[in-house]
């Protein structure tokens, strides 16, 4: 290395899921060393929300972020990883009155789920439909379920979910943090293609059976990754049958 050149700073970011949230939330990672599993708190728009690392800053190596990312910056307490499942509990059983009072009220609007925030004190209550009816949403249920609501409009459902009234069809999120990540060709730094516990980096070039492709996703459970192929397709494979470009 050329002593004259200053190393480069990789910023370090990961890859969690919240409960009642399906979708992938990506954020700086300002705690040391997280590892898949992991439970950590995540800023949210009305407080902080638990999460479960799913993708480690081992599989995402940046020097540059495509927008301002929220920053992890502590693990949860035991106390508080015990109070996630009953959160969670507290949620579906909420979501089920807030269902009956969007009925029984005759809001235009769609729920799509429901969840709190760590401390318990905010619900968030996703939904389709206009975004005049965000403030009568939040004050009528905020009424019923006796505690303030947060509104988050969500984007179309797929029309396969059409029929589902509050049930958790598959959203097509505009601008997810995913897409807008792999959208922008971050830069990763070296040559590895996969981490030192065997995953692949979210971002890099892989070679799969069908041909090469960008990797978008890696399910540690069945140990499959989803990768965008060139031609556009994507497709989920074995993460065995990976390789790096070129290897």
């Amino acid at each position: 290395m050329n002593p004259n050149q200053s190393a480069r700073t990789t910023i370090p970011v990961l890859g969690a899921r919240t409960p009642g949230l399906g979708r992938l939330r990506f954020c700086e990672a300002r705690v040391p060393d997280p590892v898949l599993g992991e439970w950590i708190a995540i800023p949210g728009p009305a407080g902080e929300e638990p999460a479960q690392v799913v993708v480690t800053p081992q599989q995402v190596a940046m020097e540059r972020l495509p927008r301002p990312l929220p920053a992890v910056t502590r693990r949860l307490s035991a106390e508080e990883i015990a109070r996630v499942a009953e959160l969670t509990e507290q949620a579906r059983a909420a979501l089920d009155r807030a269902l009956d009072v969007v009925r029984e009220a005759g809001l235009p609007a769609f729920l799509t789920g429901l969840r709190f925030t760590l401390d318990g004190a905010t619900a968030l209550v996703s939904y389709r439909g206009d975004e005049e009816q965000m403030a009568v949403l939040a004050s009528t249920l905020a009424g019923a379920l006796g505690l303030p609501v947060h509104p988050e409009r969500e984007g179309p459902l797929e029309p396969a979910a059409e029929h589902l009234f509050g049930g958790v069809g598959r959203l097509r999120i505009q601008e997810d943090d995913l897409d807008v990540i792999v959208a922008a060709r971050f830069d990763t730094l070296g040559s590895e293609t996969f981490a030192p516990e065997g995953l692949p980096r979210i971002g890099r070039r892989v070679q799969t059976p069908d041909g090469p492709g960008i990797l978008l996703s890696v399910s540690t459970r069945h140990w499959h990754a989803t990768v965008r192929l060139d031609t556009g397709t994507e497709v989920t494979v074995p993460i065995a049958d990976l390789t790096p470009v070129g290897g």
